[in-house]
């Protein structure tokens, strides 16, 4: 007896439609300041599993604050970088030269310089 295929297709449609990739929220390149300290990854599936727990993070911090791991680290310098994904939790950055992902806590909008008053 043949089945229809068709629920299978819906459902590899469904899986496509509901990927991470696609929620991901496209912005252009923003730029926002990483806190010093920040706990970063390399990988986003490390990342993206880590984001679903706030305990799980706290404890990978703690981890990579004694010694960073193959996936994560302590980023210590304050500095801008330029957002390029953001996710409900996390975001995908660009540091450098590397593509990073860190949390959403670690992330501040830039501060602007205060203007300084003409004398005429």
């Amino acid at each position: 007896m043949l089945k229809s295929k068709r629920p299978l297709f819906l459902v590899s449609l469904l899986s496509l439609v509901s990927s991470p990739a696609t929620l991901a929220e496209q912005l252009p390149l923003a730029t926002v300041n990483l806190l010093a300290h920040s706990h970063v990854c390399n990988l986003e599936t490390e990342v993206a599993r880590l984001a679903e727990n706030e305990q799980l993070q706290e404890m990978a911090r703690a981890l990579v604050e004694f010694k960073a791991t193959k996936y994560c680290f302590i980023l210590t310098p304050d500095s801008h970088v330029q957002i390029l994904e953001t996710y409900p939790t996390y975001v995908k950055f660009k540091y450098k030269t590397q593509t990073l992902y860190t949390f959403n806590k670690y992330l501040s909008a830039p501060q602007e310089e205060p203007e300084m008053a003409q004398v005429d």
